[in-house]
């Protein structure tokens, strides 16, 4: 994704040397949208890792063994 978004910049960059305004318009939604991908992705890991240690935890307490997801 981040290489996506490298990409989308340049193609922003290069619309804007040439002129061309429908390429930079273009390559601004494309790098906001790679953008929200990656901090999207962020949260959902965050979330996954919380999740996991809020079901360990509980496991813990009722004295389970960790079970295989």
């Amino acid at each position: 994704m981040i290489v996506s978004t490298g990409l989308g910049l340049l193609a922003l960059v290069v619309g804007l040397v040439i002129g061309w305004p429908v390429l930079v318009l273009l390559s601004i939604v494309f790098t906001v949208v790679q953008l929200v991908m990656v901090v999207a992705k962020t949260a959902v890991e965050r979330n996954d890792a919380k999740v996991a240690d809020r079901i360990a935890a509980k496991q813990a307490r009722h004295g389970r063994p960790d079970e295989p997801a």
